[in-house]
């Protein structure tokens, strides 16, 4: 107990003494906001299987599976190349005028009919192309699944604080309005003892009146959050309750012997697609080239002339002579695979540079929310320096709520960075593949 309250106590009246004791009561209750209880041990995050079920069952997710489907047929059709048997089937009719040795003309009708079966023929090196092009589409497409999956489970965590981080906010203002709605009624005490003006309970009034309306407000953010939650991922929040943890550096991953940039690059999914994208492209590109040498047309072929007293079988062959098209053709795809490889390149720098910076604004965010919550801590030592001298009559009811609003403000922004800090922590988690891992499913 401190000077002030003994010395109180040992110079009242036994009535004293219960008013000191019950303005103690009074204090523990008004200086312990239940925002700042012992943090709770389990993880905040959702269940691991209720996250999968809900990422793969997004719209983009299954968009993406579909095209993965769409990309494995594509690849059977490239294999089995663009050239088809064709059948052709002509039928006409003859007519002969024939001069006999007398002199007269004998004319005669047939009729005639020829069959054919053609097919072009791909070259061996056109045929393994054509396959090289369809087993890098699928890991193009496999790739594009996965980054839905990871874009997916990005927006899934990012939904979830914003949640955790109104509910946070909730908490703090419902506890505020329990402690207001004490000093209220120690402020009624106080006037009706003549120990304060009846301004001070008007200003406590305000207070109590203003600290109500800013937890509607908070109770409207967080139903907002919680419903583009649900809207999302149905059903999510229904999932255990949980308060936001407070980070520390054993939430970020231990960096590799490689750089946290390097590490973070190769895991990158758009650094992946720049690169099997540039390879596609190449692989066509090659295909194309190869289409400069025109492909044969071989066929056989029966034929039934002058009624059928003749008969005919033969073999065709063709060959188209390449024109400028087709040179046009592959100079147009080899500035297209130059093009795809510059990309991926500047893709590749993109990557680093975020990489970098999602690493130094996670360990940012840590620092901020440590300052942050040493001010609220020094904040919260000041209130309850300043709600015991206000129940000595040491402080005017006007100090007290500049102390309690320099409190709240200080609180509400450590909710915020804190939340800002494990988001950052578990993100970069996320993107290291060290959570949720089921980008490949």
């Amino acid at each position: 107990m401190s000077p002030i309250t003994m010395h109180h106590i040992r110079s009242g009246a036994p009535s004293a003494l219960l008013k000191a004791l019950t303005q103690a009561l009074t204090l523990a209750l008004l200086v312990t906001p239940p925002a700042f209880a012992a943090e709770p041990t389990a993880d905040e995050l959702p269940p691991e299987a209720l996250v999968r079920e809900h990422v793969l069952a997004r719209p983009e997710v299954r968009a993406a599976t579909a095209a993965q489907q769409a990309d494995l047929a594509d690849a059977d059709r490239l294999k089995a190349g663009p050239h088809e048997f064709t059948m052709r089937l002509a039928g006409q009719q003859r007519r002969t005028s024939d001069k006999l040795a007398d002199g007269l003309t004998a004319r005669q009708r047939f009729t005639e009919s020829q069959l054919s079966l053609e097919r072009t023929l791909r070259s061996p090196g056109k045929a393994s192309q054509d396959a090289a092009i369809g087993d890098v589409a699928i890991k193009l497409a496999q790739i594009r699944r996965a980054d839905a999956i990871h874009e997916s489970s990005r927006a899934l965590l990012r939904a979830w604080f914003d949640w955790l981080r109104e509910q946070a906010t909730v908490k703090l203002w419902q506890s505020q309005v329990a402690d207001q709605a004490e000093l209220t009624r120690q402020a009624e005490r106080r006037v009706k003892a003549g120990d304060a003006a009846r301004t001070e309970l008007r200003l406590q009034e305000a207070s109590a009146a203003q600290v109500q309306a800013s937890l509607i407000s908070a109770q409207a953010s967080e139903a907002t959050a919680r419903a583009l939650l649900d809207t999302q991922f149905p059903g999510l929040t229904a999932s255990a309750p949980t308060e936001l943890r407070a980070p520390s550096q054993a939430d970020f991953p231990a960096e590799p012997g490689t750089t946290i940039t390097q590490w973070l690059e190769e895991r990158s999914h758009e650094w992946r697609l720049a690169q099997l994208q540039a390879e596609l492209v190449r692989a066509r590109a090659h295909r194309v080239n190869l289409d400069k040498t025109a492909d044969p047309t071989l066929g056989v072929y029966a034929a039934s002339e002058r009624g059928g007293a003749e008969r005919v079988l033969g073999v065709s062959l063709s060959l188209p002579f390449a024109g400028e098209g087709r040179s046009a053709a592959a100079r147009q795809a080899q500035a297209m695979s130059l093009e795809a490889e510059q990309q991926a390149e500047f893709i590749r720098q993109k990557v680093r540079t975020e990489a970098a910076a999602a690493w130094l604004t996670a360990q940012s965010a840590l620092s901020a929310w440590q300052s942050q919550d040493q001010a609220r801590q020094r904040h919260e030592q000041l209130l309850k320096t300043m709600v015991r001298g206000w129940q000595l009559g040491e402080y005017s009811q006007a100090d007290l709520l500049l102390a309690r609003r320099q409190f709240m403000d200080a609180a509400l922004a450590e909710i915020q960075a804190r939340a800002q800090a494990r988001h950052a922590a578990l993100r970069l988690k996320l993107d290291l593949h060290d959570t949720w891992e089921f980008d490949d499913e």
